[in-house]
């Protein structure tokens, strides 16, 4: 079992500043490690460095692996968790201030998607070095925000993935968001502005599977969420998820998870 490390600092929170650092840190995190859900009061950017997990908003779950980046919003119901066997090593800067919707708004998180797929060049040294810069005083916190904002402007750059990463996360996001609907791969790619066999290769490019695969992560995903809820019949769980067909919907759970849905659920009960 991989050891867990986790550094963290928590700033004071001075008046004045346009920008604010509440805390900053990194965290190699432990099998399954996991928070929420809950709500924050403040911005929180989390870039994933190494290993993978599941982050999930307002209902949304979104499968991350190293080189992405998410972001919390203030008031967002949010759960988060380290993957049970590659567990997920994250840099991370809490903050706030008039000047942080600001700078996000010119950022590419700008769209709404809480997710950023493509590597940003430079951001994980960026948030490093918030935390680097901490301190107690007055001083300090300048020199955190100093750090924050260049470590946004990062975000403001942006732009430098490769064409089939562009489309790719399109297409991925547009799953994401849709993956409850009876969405086709035809319409990912119109999404995405790009041909079906496009998509395909972006897809492996980018993520190593193909768009139908991927889809069929986040049901399956989505399906493990609302079984351990416990209150929604097999049947309504796979129609929630996307599935229309039940049968189907427990064998491909059976062939991925190793146990049929009743068989997980039970087993979520007895654990807990």
């Amino acid at each position: 079992m991989k050891r867990e490390i986790k550094r963290s600092f928590k700033a004071q929170t001075p008046g004045g500043l346009w920008l604010v650092v509440y805390n900053a840190g990194f965290q190699k995190c432990g099998s399954l490690h996991s928070w929420g859900p809950g709500v924050r009061d403040h911005y929180l950017l989390h870039h994933i460095v190494s290993g993978k997990g599941i982050f999930r908003r307002d209902g949304e779950t979104f499968l991350l692996a190293a080189g992405e980046s998410f972001l919390i919003s203030p008031g967002e119901q949010v759960f988060y968790a380290a993957d049970r066997d590659d567990p997920w090593e994250y840099y991370w800067a809490g903050f706030a201030g008039e000047g942080a919707a600001q700078l996000l708004a010119h950022s590419e998180f700008s769209g709404g998607c809480p997710v950023l797929r493509h590597p940003v060049p430079g951001l994980r040294q960026g948030l490093l070095e918030v935390y680097k810069a901490r301190g107690g005083d007055f001083a300090s916190s300048v020199r955190m925000s100093g750090c924050l904002q260049a470590a946004l402007g990062l975000l403001i750059d942006g732009g430098d993935a490769a064409p089939d990463e562009d489309y790719a996360q399109r297409g991925a996001r547009y799953l994401e968001y849709n993956y409850a609907q009876p969405v086709t791969i035809e319409e990912a790619a119109r999404q995405a502005g790009v041909s079906r066999s496009q998509l395909y290769r972006g897809f492996l490019s980018r993520f190593g599977c193909s768009p139908k695969e991927y889809l069929g992560q986040i049901r399956l995903a989505a399906a493990a969420r609302l079984l351990r809820r416990g209150d929604l019949p097999v049947g309504a769980v796979a129609r929630s998820c996307g599935f229309d067909d039940p049968l189907y919907f427990s064998r491909f759970f059976r062939r991925e998870m190793g146990l049929s849905p009743g068989a997980y659920r039970k087993n979520f009960e007895n654990r807990n």
